[in-house]
């Protein structure tokens, strides 16, 4: 149990700021955490121009490290499809 807590506390960045709890303090915080932030990873991800579920799964396993390299990571070059369901603008005149 303490290798997973030493594991978790590293992906999740507690190692980095010398959080030292028990193994179950950890691992529970650590999740928690990991949970937190995994939405705004996505988010970011997607706004970004990148998959979202795979920034998702990345925010699961690495928390605070995937959110840090979606923001750092440059966005790409080419700009993302535009969705089929997203309004077209400008609205045209007959849109009142």
């Amino acid at each position: 149990m303490t290798t997973l807590a030493s594991i978790l506390s590293i992906a999740s960045g507690f190692a980095l700021m010398g959080y030292h709890e028990p193994p179950a303090n950890m691992i529970a915080t650590s999740i928690i955490i990991n949970l937190a932030l995994t939405p705004l990873t996505a988010i970011v991800a997607s706004r970004r121009g990148r998959s979202a579920l795979r920034w998702t799964i990345a925010g699961l396993i690495l928390g605070a490290w995937a959110l840090a390299a979606v923001m750092i990571i440059p966005a790409p070059s080419q700009p993302a499809p535009p969705r089929p369901d997203a309004p077209q603008f400008p609205p045209t005149s007959h849109a009142a």
